[in-house]
C-alpha cells in the first residue's frame, strides 16, 4: 500500500499534465498538420517503442530478481534466528533463555522497522544494537555441562550466519537501478510520449486515448 499510493498519485498528476498539453499541441498545430506527418512519426514511434520495450523488460527482470533475492535472504535470516533460539533452549539455562528471548524479540522488531529504511533507500546500521545484544547474551553463556560445550560452536555459527545474512539483506534492500539506466529510461519515456502527442487523429477521444 505504501508503494501503490504514491504510484497512483504520480500517475494521476501525469495524466492531468499530459492530456491538456497534448490537446494544446493538437489545437495549436492542427490535426491536419499532424496527420500529414503521421507516416514519419509512426516510424519513429515504432523504433522508440521497440527500444523502450527492451529497456522496460530488462528493468522489470532486474527489479524482480532483486525482490526474489531479498525474499530469500529474509528466509535465511529467519532460519538463523530460529536456530539460535533452538540451540539456546538446548542449553537448559533459564536465565540465558530469558535474555535471549528478549534479545531476539528486539531484533525481530528492529528488523520489521528496517523495511522503512530500505524503502527510502537508507542503509540501516550494521551491526545493529539488537545484534550486539544477541552477542552479549552468547558471551554470557557458562559451560556447566558437556551439552554446553557441544552446542556453543553451533550457536556461534548461527550468530555469524545471522550477521552475514543481515548484512547482505541490507545491501540488497537498498540497491537501486543504476542512475545512468534510470536517466536513459526517463529520457526514452519522454521521447516516446512526445511522439505519441505528435500523432494525428481526427477523433479527439481517440487522440486522448492514444496519449
Amino acid at each position: 500500500m505504501n508503494v501503490i499510493k504514491p504510484f497512483l498519485i504520480r500517475s494521476i498528476v501525469s495524466l492531468l499534465v499530459i492530456i491538456p498539453l497534448a490537446l494544446f499541441v493538437r489545437s495549436y498545430a492542427g490535426s491536419s498538420t499532424l496527420l500529414a506527418d503521421i507516416n514519419g512519426i509512426g516510424w519513429l514511434v515504432g523504433v522508440l517503442g521497440t527500444i523502450y520495450t527492451f529497456v522496460a523488460a530488462f528493468t522489470v527482470v532486474e527489479v524482480w530478481s532483486q525482490f526474489n533475492g531479498v525474499a530469500a535472504l529474509i528466509a535465511k535470516e529467519a532460519k538463523a534466528v530460529t536456530s539460535i533460539w533452538n540451540y539456546i533452549d538446548y542449553l537448559n539455562d533459564e536465565k540465558i533463555d530469558k535474555q535471549m528471548k528478549k534479545a531476539l524479540q528486539n531484533y525481530l522488531i528492529a528488523s520489521e522497522s528496517e523495511k522503512e529504511n530500505a524503502a527510502r533507500g537508507v542503509r540501516s546500521e550494521h551491526p545493529s544494537k539488537q545484534l550486539i545484544q544477541i552477542f552479549k547474551v552468547l558471551d554470557g553463556v557458562e559451560f556447566d555441562d558437556k551439552r554446553d560445550a557441544a552446542v556453543f560452536p553451533l550457536l556461534v555459527s548461527s550468530y555469524e550466519e545471522l550477521s552475514s545474512v543481515r548484512s547482505k539483506r541490507i545491501e540488497a534492500g537498498t540497491a537501486r537501478i543504476p542512475s545512468p539506466l534510470r536517466i536513459f529510461f526517463t529520457v526514452l519515456s519522454v521521447l516516446l510520449l512526445s511522439t505519441f502527442i505528435l500523432l494525428g487523429f481526427v477523433s479527439t477521444s481517440l487522440y486522448i486515448y492514444n496519449v
